[in-house]
């Protein structure tokens, strides 16, 4: 395996047809990102039959991830751009949602939001940010049912743009109507992860994951969809212990973090939720603009090199393209230089004095924990090539992960929807088995063929096991061996 850290990339018309897909793969793609703010239902059905025939073609693992579009809080009531200049009051009243969107404002500089009682929650100087940043400004009086925002800079105004209030918790519901329905057809489409925008705390995960399996069981099936929590505000910062807690991963959102909170606040937050997430041994990915300018360019800026780079350094299990590939001129270029700055990363990366910081907790933890953990520092010892954990769950895999090792974790699965869902994870390669074996040496050596037979091992090549006794039993990692293949 030639690359440990994973690459995210959004579907779009960019690569729309099933040789992008199958390139996209080969260039090193291991998750598809459908992204339910732009996407149509056909549109979404068209890239996960595309997505599903390219991965069975290549015999690759690639997950596949809809993102929900989440609380958003926008501007409503006109049809055209607004031109607005350095010093204009902008009045924004709250309306109620239903029929928003066919509001038409009868005053000039005056629009709707979605928000209700916005009156009630802003205070005299609060921020406000429009259009992602665009234009900024600040709250200066009151109308009722509405607020009068003095602008700082000008431009123009885009129908439906995006309002941020950075600090103030809307009062809004977690779903809206729409992301009830693209949760219903994810469930229908037996999707790989659904990423959650603009988690606040465990209760919105908790939420969407009893929807989820409501859902499924009035569909009359059963349902194995992970939840990817997207951090996009202050609260769900100061919530993240308990996010990392109740979700199956992280997405750190850093475009609409850089509204909700000081940009110059971003790196560190990026920092901090990376390490909690491997040190949790739940996958997290770094999202939005890592090379934004391929969207346009056929290389990447220096900075944009860096970005990724350093999201590689403090060991991110993924790194995301948006435009880049849904929309850009360059797709397959972009996924092509992201791999190659992560394999150069990888090449540098100090692995043993990763594996010498693993906080106590970690090497101590329970007997899996333990396991695992030793199971790495017999690699290093041994000089082995891989790591193969037989896991019913990934658990194990990603006890593994977390750790970061050198070598590659060979996850041998006898369940497919795991098997495309742990190429998320670092480090990872997952691998399916026939799970006949019920005696170890049987299933030990018939991964050690496989793997053979994918040249992904040669003889004279030392391996470390790690697995559960008795064998295909939950949470009984409680095995190391070391194997030389003949």
């Amino acid at each position: 395996m030639a690359k440990h850290t994973k690459i995210v990339a959004t579907t779009g018309p960019a690569c729309g047809n099933i040789d992008s897909i199958k390139e996209l793969i080969r260039q090193g793609v291991d998750v598809f990102r459908l992204n339910f703010s732009h996407k149509t239902y056909d549109e979404a059905n068209n890239d996960v039959a595309m997505i599903r025939e390219a991965r069975k073609a290549l015999d690759r693992p690639a997950a596949i991830m809809a993102d929900i579009k989440g609380p958003a809080v926008r501007l409503y009531g006109y049809k055209e751009d607004i031109s607005l200049t350095s010093g204009t009051e902008l009045t924004i009243e709250s309306a109620e949602v239903v029929g928003i969107e066919d509001l038409v404002s009868p005053k000039p500089y005056h629009v709707y939001t979605n928000v209700p009682g916005i009156d009630r929650v802003c205070g005299i100087g609060q921020k406000a940010i429009l259009m992602d940043g665009y234009f900024t400004g600040s709250v200066v009086r009151k109308v009722p049912k509405g607020i009068v925002v003095s602008l700082e800079n000008g431009g123009e105004l885009r129908p439906k743009a995006h309002l941020t209030l950075p600090g103030v918790d809307y009062p809004i519901p977690f779903l809206s109507e729409k992301d009830i329905s693209d949760i219903g057809w994810a469930v229908q489409q037996d999707i790989d992860y659904i990423a959650l925008s603009f988690v606040r705390c465990a209760t919105d995960v908790e939420e969407v994951r009893r929807l989820v399996q409501r859902t499924a069981l009035a569909q009359g099936k059963t349902t194995f969809i992970k939840m990817i929590a997207k951090i996009e505000s202050v609260r769900g910062l100061e919530n993240i212990d308990e996010i990392i807690q109740a979700s199956d991963g992280i997405m750190v959102a850093r475009g609409d973090m850089g509204v909700e909170m000081p940009i110059e606040n971003v790196p560190i937050a990026q920092k901090q939720i990376i390490r909690k997430c491997y040190l949790a041994a739940k996958p997290v990915i770094t999202a939005t603009q890592m090379m934004e300018s391929m969207m346009e360019n056929p290389m990447p800026t220096r900075a944009e090199v860096s970005d990724v780079a350093n999201a590689c350094f403090d060991s991110t299990s993924a790194v995301m393209l948006s435009g880049e590939t849904a929309i850009g001129k360059y797709p397959i270029q972009v996924v092509r230089m992201m791999r190659t700055v992560i394999e150069s990363v990888e090449k540098e990366f100090d692995y043993l004095d990763f594996h010498h910081d693993v906080p106590p907790e970690v090497q101590n933890g329970d007997i899996p924990a333990i396991m695992s953990y030793n199971a790495v520092s017999v690699a290093y010892r041994c000089d082995a090539k891989a790591l193969i954990v037989l896991t019913e769950t990934g658990h194990a895999a990603r006890l593994l992960s977390r750790l970061r090792p050198r070598m590659p974790i060979y996850a041998f699965l006898t369940n497919e929807r795991l098997y495309h869902q742990m190429a998320l994870n670092w480090g990872v390669e997952p691998v399916i088995h026939s799970g006949k074996g019920t005696r170890l040496d049987t299933v030990v050596n018939e991964a050690i063929s496989i793997c053979k037979h994918k040249a992904l091992l040669k003889r004279g090549d030392r391996v470390v096991i790690v697995a559960g006794l008795p064998l295909a039993h939950q949470g009984t990692t409680n095995m190391i061996r070391v194997e030389t293949i003949e």
